[in-house]
Formats: structure tokens, sequence, C-alpha cells
């Protein structure tokens, strides 16, 4: 019985390369990326820092820096770019952020926790709004 090596031999070459691809594949920035996503609390804001940009396109500046470190789970500092640093309070409730009243651009309504990572914060107010314009975003990711 005559045996045709050639075609167990490519089949078993395609399986060693797909085994190898799908290893390849696999990227553990994913898998930290996942494992740190979560609820956002004041303890993991304690001590932290935090820079990004702010969007609005009510704002006399649409788009405008910020820069935000939470001293401890309730007070914290924000400078705008082009502003003078000022002292701020917040507090977290479920998904939502609410900044103290002399928080200029970050005060008023409370802002949407979008998405939170370790190094990386999504927050939205006016969400719902029908006008485009007083949706707000700002983007910050963690100064180490």
């Amino acid at each position: 019985m005559k045996y045709n090596i050639k075609q167990p031999s490519l089949l078993m070459l395609f399986a060693l390369f797909f085994v190898a691809f799908c290893f390849i594949a696999c990227d553990d920035q994913d898998n930290e990326k996942q494992e740190w996503t979560g609820q956002l609390t004041p303890d993991a804001l304690y001590q932290t820092s935090w820079r990004g940009t702010g969007h609005c396109g009510a704002w006399s500046l649409k788009d405008r820096g910020i820069g935000i470190q939470f001293v401890d789970t309730q007070k914290g500092k924000v400078i705008w770019e082009d502003y003078d640093e000022f002292d701020i309070t917040y507090t977290i409730e479920g998904s939502y952020i609410t900044f103290n009243d002399i928080a200029f651009q970050l005060a008023g309504a409370p802002w949407v926790i979008k998405s939170y990572t370790k190094n990386h914060i999504t927050l939205i107010q006016n969400e719902a709004s029908p006008d485009k314009d007083k949706i707000a975003t700002i983007e910050l990711d963690r100064v180490d």
C-alpha cells in the first residue's frame, strides 16, 4: 500500500501555522486594559494626576487642555489651558461625577463616566441634549 505522504504533511504544517498564528494574535495589552476596566471610585482617584482635553462646541475655545489632580477622595486641583489653578471638590455616585460650582466648565450638570481604565477616563456632560454643541466631553490620561 502506497501512502501519499505529502497530504498529511501539508495538513500538519497548516495546523502548526494556524496554532502559531493564534498565539501571536494574543495580546497582553488587551487583557490588561480589560482587567482594569471597572467602576470609578474616589479611592481609585486618590492622589492621582490626569491630563487631557475637554471639548464642547458651546465653549469659547472648543478644545481646551485640562489637568486634574485628585488630592484625596473629595478634593482636587484643576488647571484649564490659559487659566490659573483652582481647588475643587467632587463626589462620585454610581456612574456620575459631580464637581463643585466653582469648578469653571466642570460645574453644572453631573458628568457621566463613559469609560474608566487604570490609565484613561472619558467623561461626558449633556449627552442627551438635542443641541450637539452643548455636549461636552473630557478625555483624560493618567500621568505617572
